[in-house]
């Protein structure tokens, strides 16, 4: 059985501020590319509805293991982002955060 954490993460921004939360969720990629070599990927996808005209970041993480997953979270950059991210309300709701597990499928041919 495999060590890794994988986890999901919805970011819903306030309508009109997805160019200030796509700087900073990009700034925030590169550290922890440049600074946390345990996470295996950190991901980010943009889903857009136009007809609501509203849209949701979602990230696919992956860790080597828990110590990892944990570094990650308490890291100085991750913490700083998240500060800014309540500080200029930049988030219409909660960061709703999705431990989750391989069941079945691929990843790669």
């Amino acid at each position: 059985m495999s060590s890794e954490i994988h986890v999901v993460a919805i970011i819903t921004p306030v309508a009109g501020k997805e160019p200030r939360l796509r700087e900073v969720l990009q700034s925030l990629a590169e550290n922890v590319q440049k600074n946390e070599p345990g996470v295996l990927k950190y991901h980010f996808f943009e889903q857009y509805n136009s007809a609501s005209g509203t849209n949701v970041f979602v990230v696919e993480e992956m860790y080597k293991d828990e110590e990892a997953a944990a570094a990650h979270g308490s890291s100085d950059h991750f913490v700083e982002a998240k500060k800014v991210l309540g500080g200029e309300g930049l988030l219409a709701a909660p960061l709703d955060v999705k431990m989750i597990k391989p069941v079945f499928g691929f990843s790669s041919r």
